[in-house]
C-alpha cells in the first residue's frame, strides 16, 4: 500500500500566545490550488500551529518530474478583529498584504538528509519586508503607474505599452497570478506587485512555495521542508491610573513584576472625564504585551500624599495590577510616528 509523504509543512506562531493560535487565523486554499492539488492527489491537512501537504509517492514522482514551475499559493485570514492590536506588524494598507515566499528563503544544502527548516521572512520575526502590493484583477494601474508602462516577469515582459483609464490589471494578466515587476514609462516609479486570485481577496498574508522555479528549489531541496512564520508581540506604552475615592493623590508609585522595578514616569495628578482624582503613570519604555505573564506578579507601590489610607488596620501600600486589554490598545500619531498605549486604571483607592 502506497503510504503518504510529507511534502512541505507550513507552521505559525505568535510571541503573544505560549501555545497554538489557530483559533485567530485560518488558511485559504484557492480554486486553482484545489484543482492542482487534486490533479496531483495531495492532501491538505490541518495541524495545530499550521498545515501540512502530503502526497503519494507515484504523485510526488509526477511532480518531481515536471519541467513546469509549480506554484502552491494558501491565504492566511484573520478572524480575531484585534489581531494588529497585539500583533507586531504594519497596519492595515489598501493594496497592501503580506507575502511568504520560500524562493525568496530557501537556501541550496547539498547532502542534506534531515527536514529543512526554512524561515519565511528575514530576522527571527515577520518585518516590514513582506509587505507587498497585493492587487486583483479589477485594480487599474494608471492610478499608479500613469498611461504607459510595462509589466514584467522573470521570463521577460509580459506588457508594455499605453493603457486607458479604465484598463484593468486582469485584462493584461488574464489569470496568470504571481509576482510581477511594474515600471511606469519615465522610469520613476518601479514597484514589485503580487497579482492576486479572487479567493484570496480577504487574506491577510500571502504563503507561495515555489518548486523548479529556480535551483534552490528544485523539488529535491523543498521535498520534506518545514517553513515557519513567527509573529512578534507588539510593544506598547502602560498607562496606569491611580483613582481615589476621596480625592488623593500618591506621591510615590513604584511598579515591579516579582522583584524586578520596571520604569515608569513620576506620579502626574489628572482629573478624569467623569471628574474623579487621579494620579496617572506611563512606563518610560514600550513594554511587551502576552497573553500570560509567567508566575511573576506585577503589582504597585504607592505612597499617599501625607493622608492616612488603611485597609483592615493595614497601610495601603502594595496592589496588584491589570495587564493590557488586547481590545482597548489605542493608537497615537506623535510627530508623524504611531505610538501604542494601553490604559488600565486602578479604582476605589
Amino acid at each position: 500500500m502506497d503510504q503518504y509523504k510529507v511534502l512541505f509543512e507550513v507552521s505559525l506562531s505568535h510571541k503573544f500566545y505560549s501555545g497554538s493560535f489557530s483559533k485567530d487565523y485560518g488558511i485559504v486554499i484557492s480554486s486553482s490550488i484545489r484543482k492542482l492539488m487534486t490533479s496531483y492527489q495531495l492532501l491538505f491537512k490541518k495541524k495545530a500551529d499550521g498545515f501540512i501537504i502530503l502526497g503519494k509517492s507515484a504523485q510526488l514522482f509526477l511532480i518531481s518530474s515536471s519541467k513546469k514551475a509549480i506554484k502552491f499559493r494558501f491565504g492566511i485570514q484573520v478572524k480575531n478583529r484585534y489581531f494588529e492590536n497585539f500583533s507586531k506588524i504594519r497596519p492595515q494598507e489598501p493594496y497592501m498584504k503580506y507575502i511568504f515566499r520560500n524562493e525568496v528563503y530557501q537556501e541550496s544544502k547539498d547532502g542534506q538528509s534531515e527536514i529543512q527548516e526554512v524561515m519565511l521572512h528575514s530576522g527571527n520575526y515577520l518585518s516590514e519586508s513582506n509587505f507587498n502590493f497585493c492587487l486583483q484583477g479589477n485594480f487599474q494601474p494608471n492610478k499608479v503607474w500613469g498611461n504607459e508602462l510595462t509589466i514584467s516577469d522573470e521570463n521577460g515582459n509580459c506588457f508594455n505599452g499605453e493603457i486607458g483609464d479604465k484598463t484593468q490589471l486582469g485584462q493584461l494578466l488574464i489569470d496568470d497570478y504571481g509576482s510581477y515587476q511594474v515600471k511606469s514609462s519615465d522610469g520613476v516609479k518601479e514597484d514589485e506587485i503580487f497579482y492576486l486570485e479572487p479567493d484570496l481577496k480577504k487574506s491577510w498574508g500571502i504563503i507561495e512555495i515555489s518548486l523548479q522555479t529556480s535551483a534552490n528549489t528544485q523539488f529535491e531541496k523543498v521535498l520534506g521542508s518545514h517553513f515557519k512564520i513567527r509573529l512578534d508581540a507588539r510593544k506598547v506604552f502602560w498607562t496606569y491610573y491611580f483613582v481615589s475615592n476621596n480625592a488623593n493623590q500618591f506621591k510615590n508609585i513604584s511598579v515591579f513584576i516579582g522583584k524586578d522595578k520596571l520604569n515608569f514616569s513620576n506620579g502626574e495628578h489628572v482629573i478624569l472625564p467623569n471628574d474623579q482624582t487621579a494620579t496617572k503613570i506611563t512606563s518610560q519604555n514600550t513594554i511587551s504585551i502576552s497573553k500570560f505573564y509567567g508566575e511573576e506578579k506585577i503589582y504597585a507601590k504607592l505612597e499617599d500624599d501625607g493622608s492616612v489610607e488603611s485597609r483592615e488596620g493595614k497601610m495601603l501600600n502594595k496592589i496588584y495590577l491589570p495587564t493590557p486589554d488586547i481590545q482597548r490598545i489605542k493608537a497615537v500619531a506623535i510627530n508623524g510616528e504611531t505610538m501604542y498605549y494601553s490604559e488600565m486604571f486602578i479604582q476605589n483607592l
